[in-house]
């Protein structure tokens, strides 16, 4: 296991600005609160201010992806561990997703499931997918519902009304968030419910009319998260997190994330507006923050945000304290001394990557370019001495970086969450 590693292999998009040493904001700290029965997460990160890698990592570990003619993995938009596996998306970019991988815990590549094409099991798109007791993929298709065992056999096949955004299973029910046509009765219910047998029983999940026509728009890296015992659902440009019983259906506010004068609320605007068109440009001159994707980690919620000026945020709070983790730099304190990463521009899943939960661990991949130019420019800059102490500290990530190749899969990092 390796252990507090370089800031710059941790987050792997290709938008961020490095750099070493200069003044910067301490990082944000604070505790939630109870309102109205609904736990408040304050979000008071400013622009420069930083969130230390000691704040929120014990350890990371390294899984190299094994490469191989018949598993190349550019992007992953997605990845759901397993007791055993990890299953994973992979795609030539943020919005392709071609191929879904079954890998095991160590990084070996166990096989390909279905493949793309238009034949009766193979599928046009991997929208999203999750994992149902170890062993049952539930494939959301643009428009289709499949189910496939860990063997790659498909087990069945709907056809749905509408593209897939995201997908969760649980207690026999799947609930499905679609792009449809808002135009239709009941056009603001977003959510979708499918029996265990992929039998669609209703739509759900009531939101303001412009709401519903700008989830066709704009959709969050990660609207959707699950529990043992509940899925949670953030719909674009709401401040509020909604925990939802995957039998019942019945959902109410769970954490409310406080942006102080910068939340966004939907009364902000103005009624009239009419198109899409006129909303975003009416929203371009509120200086206001949202929340892009959240991410249950057992004992944790992640969530990401972004401001009018492109500026993102990284968001840890803990369940069982109550503190709340913020920053828009990330800073390595505790190894590569003095690195520093601006999250800024881009899109969501560009700049903070698609993270995963295995355990309550945090899985998040990094591509073999960030972690060889971390690892290199380290180097560089060490005596031949330290460089050696470095090297018998740290045999198993010295190992991974000089084994890596420029052209090789992703790296996984498994990174335990400090108590905070």
């Amino acid at each position: 296991m390796v252990k507090n590693i370089f800031l710059n292999i941790l987050f792997c998009g290709c938008l961020f600005t490095a750099c070493s040493g200069g003044s910067s904001n301490a990082s944000s700290s604070n505790m939630s609160y109870s309102e109205d029965g609904v736990t408040v997460i304050p979000m008071n990160a400013q622009p420069g201010d930083v969130l230390n890698l000691s704040d929120f990592a014990e350890s990371i570990e390294l899984i190299p992806l094994e490469t191989r003619d018949d598993c190349l993995i550019g992007w992953i938009p997605e990845i759901i561990a397993t007791k055993n596996h990890y299953v994973l998306i992979s795609g030539i970019g943020p919005t392709d997703f071609q191929h879904l991988y079954v890998y095991d815990k160590k990084g070996k590549f166990i096989r390909q499931i279905s493949s793309r094409g238009q034949g009766g099991e193979e599928f046009l798109e991997v929208r999203d997918i999750d994992v149902v007791g170890d062993s049952i993929i539930k494939m959301g298709d643009v428009y289709a519902l499949r189910t496939f065992n860990l063997e790659g056999k498909q087990l069945s096949s709907k056809g749905i009304d509408g593209t897939v955004e995201e997908i969760v299973s649980m207690k026999g029910k799947t609930i499905m968030f679609q792009v449809a046509n808002r135009e239709a009765e009941s056009a603001e219910n977003i959510l979708y419910q499918y029996d265990e047998k992929d039998v669609f029983q209703r739509r759900f999940f009531d939101v303001p009319y412009m709401a519903s026509r700008i989830t066709s728009f704009f959709s969050n890296p990660r609207a959707l998260t699950r529990d043992d015992e509940f899925v949670y659902f953030h719909f674009p440009y709401d401040n509020y997190i909604y925990k939802i019983d995957a039998e019942t259906l019945v959902y109410s506010p769970m954490y409310k994330v406080d942006y102080g004068n910068r939340t966004f609320t939907w009364d902000m605007f103005d009624e009239n507006v009419a198109s899409v068109k006129e909303w975003v440009t009416q929203s371009k001159k509120e200086k206001n923050a949202s929340t892009c994707q959240i991410l249950s980690l057992n004992d944790y919620f992640l969530f990401t945000s972004r401001d009018n000026d492109r500026n993102y945020y990284l968001s840890l709070y803990s369940n069982r304290t109550g503190k709340v983790l913020s920053g828009n730099k990330l800073k390595d304190d505790m190894y590569f001394k003095g690195n520093v990463i601006v999250l800024k521009g881009g899109k969501p899943s560009a700049v903070l990557g698609r993270h995963g939960n295995d355990g309550g661990d945090l899985i998040w991949p990094v591509q073999p370019k960030v972690l060889l130019d971390g690892y290199e420019a380290y180097r560089d800059v060490l005596s031949k001495e330290r460089w050696e102490l470095f090297r018998k500290k740290f045999p198993r990530l010295v190992e991974v970086c000089e084994q890596l190749k420029l052209d090789d899969n992703p790296v996984l990092l498994k990174i335990k969450l400090k108590d905070f």
